[in-house]
């Protein structure tokens, strides 16, 4: 690597999701350009993960690194990664979501010697929809100390920027917008609707995501409950598709709610971006998000969307044109944006079809708008502009 610039990229974990696999992405683009290493913490999707990586990238795994608080792992992996930055005396350090942010910033401040130019990518903040406010507050005041010793930051869409840059996060000139890319090749085996049990005229509304608080899916239900009440005449299925750790919960809410004919929960799917083939309106009820991979993919299906107006959903849809965006833990304004799209087929076409051409839409180059390809050259351009 002697020959061209060093990039070492940080990542908390390498786990089966899309910072990591964006991640990995980005390295395998920038082997021709820079000797690129890759340092992330034990997972056990990790191995799979990093033989994605092609040969030219270097990968270390940093045994303490992970992304529960822990003072004394997180205090080894910090010493860890500053004895690698002073052995690759890297010209670039680009650190990946919030742990392997904030060791890898300070990891590189510490390392002494030549100061590597330090990039930090979130991949969505985490300023409101995760913690209560105290936890909150500690967040914001731990990343404005970080922003000292960061030289640029990237957002992966004009939202995040636009928030972070407000809660103080950095300074306006330090961002730049380079969005996830996303896969938008139509699924080998799209889904029908009697692949999920739903009848041919019942109207699918479905949602992808993880079950955790901060995807909001009990306002999705608590819509879809006002819906059955204010418009017995229509037909609808809802659809959960995707796991976690508030499975049961959401299990038993809809049963408290009497939804339990009218919503099918499928698990964890590797085939959700299929799966979304059998729907007729998709929904992203997230109480934040950094920029929504599902929204677009269910989009390039032709399926117009209704998305919270949070962080970076807005600016994954056209709105009016493609979907609607709606206030976040707002079943009521949910329900009023479903019940318009269901309510009128015509509508759902019209708006279906310009969704599938907003999300398949090129660049200014030609390149696909949300493809890995644009990411790519978006952030090469970056590097060379910062590292002359």
């Amino acid at each position: 690597m002697a020959d061209k610039p060093v990039v070492l990229h940080i990542i908390t974990r390498l786990e089966a999701g899309g910072s990591s696999r964006n991640t990995i992405d980005s390295c395998g683009a920038q082997t021709a350009d820079y000797g690129v290493v890759l340092a992330a913490g034990p997972h056990p999707d990790a191995a799979a993960m990093a033989k994605l990586l092609p040969p030219e990238v270097n990968y270390l795994e940093v045994k303490h690194l992970q992304r529960e608080l822990s003072p004394i792992k997180d205090l080894l992996a910090l010493l860890e990664l500053r004895r690698q930055i002073k052995l690759l005396r890297p010209d670039l350090v680009h650190t990946h979501t919030s742990k392997a942010g904030a060791l890898g910033r300070l990891a590189a401040a510490m390392a002494g010697g030549k100061k590597p130019v330090v990039v930090h990518t979130p991949h969505g903040h985490v300023l409101y929809g995760y913690y209560g406010p105290v936890k909150t507050w500690l967040f914001r005041l731990a990343e404005r100390i970080l922003a000292r010793c960061t030289d640029y930051f990237i957002a992966l869409t004009p939202g995040e920027m636009r928030e972070s840059v407000a809660a103080d996060l950095g300074r306006a000139g330090q961002w730049r917008v380079v969005h996830s890319g996303v896969d938008l090749k139509p699924p080998a085996v799209p889904a029908h609707k009697r692949d999920l049990g739903i009848a041919a005229d019942e109207i699918a509304v479905g949602t992808v995501a993880r079950l955790e608080p901060v995807k909001g899916v009990e306002y999705f239900l608590r819509a879809a409950a006002l819906l059955r009440d204010n418009r017995p005449g229509l037909k609808f299925k809802f659809v959960v598709i995707g796991g976690g750790a508030l499975e049961g919960a959401l299990r038993r809410l809809t049963g408290r709610l009497f939804l339990d004919q009218t919503v099918v929960f499928t698990g964890h799917r590797a085939d959700a971006a299929a799966l979304l083939a059998a729907l007729d309106i998709y929904v992203q009820p997230s109480l934040n998000e950094g920029m929504g991979r599902a929204p677009l993919e269910a989009q390039a299906l032709g399926l117009p969307a209704v998305v919270s107006r949070v962080c970076g959903l807005p600016d994954v849809i056209r709105e009016g044109q493609t979907g609607y965006s709606v206030p976040p833990a707002d079943p009521g304004a949910l329900a009023i944006s479903i019940e318009k799209l269901a309510l009128d087929a015509g509508l759902r076409s019209r708006m279906g079809a310009a969704a599938k051409v907003w999300a398949l839409s090129a660049d200014e180059a030609g390149r696909p708008r949300w493809g890995a390809e644009s990411m790519n050259a978006r952030l090469l351009a970056f590097y060379k502009e910062i590292t002359g």
